[in-house]
């Protein structure tokens, strides 16, 4: 201290000088990498090699040439010593991202993914250092700079399309030899006949050679293709053929070529949904390109695929302990979160539904309920928005004028699909204050296609929600594949479910079943399972379940699904119908067990159920599919709603009180579990 004070004019030069020197120090190495990288690669051949691609014939829908990524212009000192940092930071964040320490590993990957504005060169270069459990990560991290993800390796952008359907076919030739799968030989059989080439064919008759003669062109084949794959690919032993077959830069060189075919896209993701059941598929996945793919597609507009890829990265992620196997998807999150979810909300739909159709928002139409009290005018404005008006157009000029004027906050507003009748439990608000009203205009901007994934997130936040998506049919007509034995009864359907959310760790926190038609009987009887079970994992299913949400669930049946001998003969119907009778003694058992349970593991009970006719379109008449009678569990809050079967799962916006009084459910249920925390935690 005696010295600084003594001489502090050298002690100023000093530090002057280091600092200089230590800036003259970090521009010269930083020059001299970049002659160094200058030096390795010669720019001119990469550019010789785009001109040469561009002269050979393109493939159609594949235009876009990759050009050179080595953009070695000339930069300023401090925007390129600024940039080499940065490279140099998230090199080793890369490098920690690779770690075997979980805890590192996670918080490397989400500050990497906060890393933007790199130069294609650094990323190209972190895309080839980054290991594919980091890839993951990265792509669900939310918004990240997809240059970090590899680029997909084409072997066959050359193939004309000929070329193509005989890769295809020699493929999936393969596939059947190994595996013997009788509905891939049946496909192969009927479409790829040739006169000249009977050997791998496994029914070659005359009607076949007819088929095969209008199915040759690759729009053709190329569909039926995949269609095939995509029901080899369901089946989870058949994976790793699959991947030995070199099938993912085949399904890549697909992708590329049909990007703007929605139909194709929708069967390349489902196939690589399936696919990742196997993690040990991660490596040829991060190496062929898809993991960069995907993270694209869980943005992309069409819920049938960006909810398949983000199960497939959720599956994918090693850092993840769940695995959501076939007919359990992912809505919510699709992203890592640093807080954890509390509160598991998981949809199961009806007959002939499905997680992608039967949770969309229902379009604005005739059957919304109007305000039937006369509302008293205070204001000269209001007097002119009601009068000679009706009710409905009131309401509408009402909503519409609260948007920009102040001056009408004052008044409450109904709710949509408010109830026609209810029992004494149900004592909800059926209004809400205009400054809560949910302003939204009627566009295709604000409709959503899987409401519990895009308004659930919004208004009640710590929740994952699961959405249930198997399959059901009204014949036995259907096609069945005669390898895999469908799961048809309530029992196995039951059993098949429980199995499958035991997998994605379903009963370890508070759940909350919202259901619709068949699913809420389905979910009774997985509840009546749980709680005779003995298996301590399947038991909390039942003991960790505090809410369940009837939309129009048939408790003692349907009379829809009375068929008289003669019709059943001719429609053979499928088990699902014939379970559905009025007044089944197996649906009468299950409800009295699900009763019981109620009253030893108490949990909160909501029914909608359906007042108007569903129209049967191919029939050409109404028909009121779940009567109130049968609608009616005789437990919990009950409320009738002016909708029919296909309508009442369908809130027509966020004011819905169909949606509303789920959310207020939600709410209830996750402030009573997070007290419950508060006093364990103390």
């Amino acid at each position: 201290m005696k010295a600084l004070a003594k001489y502090p004019n050298f002690f100023k030069y000093l530090g002057f000088t280091l600092i200089g020197t230590s800036a003259g120090w970090i521009y010269y190495q930083v020059k001299r990498t970049k002659q160094i990288l200058e030096g390795a690669v010669d720019t001119s051949v990469l550019h010789l090699k785009a001109v040469a691609l561009q002269k050979e014939p393109v493939v159609e829908e594949f235009t876009e040439i990759q050009q050179p990524f080595f953009p070695f212009e000339k930069r300023n000192f401090l925007s390129s010593t600024w940039d080499s940092i940065k490279f140099a930071y998230a090199r080793r964040l890369v490098r920690l991202a690779g770690s075997e320490n979980q805890s590192f590993r996670i918080k490397a990957v989400k500050h990497l993914a906060k890393i933007k504005d790199m130069d294609q060169w650094h990323c190209c270069l972190l895309a080839n250092m980054i290991d594919a459990r980091a890839a993951v990560g990265l792509a669900r991290s939310g918004d990240v700079d997809k240059r970090l993800f590899l680029e997909p390796p084409l072997r066959y952008h050359n193939f004309n399309k000929d070329m193509l359907v005989n890769v295809m076919r020699d493929f999936l030739i393969n596939l059947y030899e190994k595996s013997q799968h009788q509905c891939l030989g049946y496909f192969l059989s009927k479409v790829f006949v040739y006169e000249h080439d009977n050997s791998h064919i496994v029914d070659n008759d005359s009607s076949a050679l007819e088929l095969s003669k209008f199915i040759q062109s690759e729009d053709d084949v190329m569909p039926k293709c995949l269609e095939s794959l995509l029901h080899h690919s369901s089946i989870r032993k058949y994976t790793k053929d699959i991947v030995d077959e070199n099938a993912l830069p085949l399904l890549m060189e697909i992708y590329h070529r049909y990007k703007r075919n929605i139909e194709m896209n929708i069967k390349l993701c489902q196939i690589i949904s399936y696919m990742s059941f196997d993690r040990n598929i991660l490596g040829p996945m991060h190496k062929s390109g898809w993991i960069g793919v995907l993270y694209d597609w869980t943005k992309h507009d069409d819920v049938r695929i960006s909810i398949p890829a983000a199960r497939a990265l959720a599956n994918l992620d090693f850092d993840s302990q769940s695995i959501y196997n076939r007919y359990i998807y992912l809505l919510y999150p699709i992203t890592r979160t640093s807080s954890g979810q509390e509160l598991d909300v998981v949809f199961v739909h009806g007959l002939l539904g499905g997680v992608f159709y039967t949770w969309r928002q229902r379009k604005r139409g005739k059957n919304i309920l109007s305000i039937t009290e006369s509302i008293t005018p205070g204001l000269d404005s209001m007097d002119q928005i009601i009068r000679n008006k009706t009710p409905k157009q009131m309401l509408k000029s009402i909503k519409e004028k609260i948007e920009f004027d102040d001056s009408f906050k004052e008044y409450e507003i109904v709710w949509d699909d408010i109830p026609v009748y209810t029992n004494t439990n149900g004592d909800d608000p059926y209004t809400c204050p205009a400054t809560q009203y949910v302003k939204c205009k009627d566009n295709n901007d604000c409709h959503t296609y899987c409401w519990p994934k895009d308004w659930l997130p919004e208004d009640c936040s710590n929740l994952r929600i699961l959405g249930v998506n198997y399959d059901t049919s009204l014949s036995m007509w259907a096609p069945i594949c005669p390898t895999e034995k469908v799961k048809f009864t309530l029992e196995e359907r039951s059993d098949d479910l429980i199995e499958r959310f035991l997998g994605c760790g379903l009963g370890e926190k508070p759940i909350v079943w919202v259901t619709h038609s068949m699913g809420g009987l389905i979910v009774k009887n997985i509840l009546c399972k749980a709680f005779e079970s003995k298996d301590e994992n399947i038991k909390k299913i039942c003991s960790n379940t505090k809410g369940v949400i009837f939309y129009s669930t048939p408790h003692k049946g349907s009379r829809l699904a009375n068929l008289s001998q003669a019709t059943a003969l001719l429609l053979w119907p499928s088990v699902e119908v014939q379970e559905l009778r009025e007044n089944s003694p197996k649906l009468r058992a299950i409800h009295e067990k699900f009763l019981n349970i109620v009253k030893e593991a108490p949990m909160k009970i909501v029914t909608f159920v359906e007042t108007k006719s569903t129209v049967v379109t191919a029939l050409k008449f109404n028909f009121l599919l779940v009567e109130p009678k049968s609608g009616n569990p005789s437990i919990g809050e009950y409320y009738e709603i002016p909708q029919d079967h296909l309508g009442i799962c369908k809130p027509i916006s966020k004011n819905s009180f169909l949606y509303q009084k789920v959310l207020h459910v939600l709410q209830e249920i996750l402030k009573e579990t997070q007290k419950k925390n508060q006093k364990l935690g103390n």
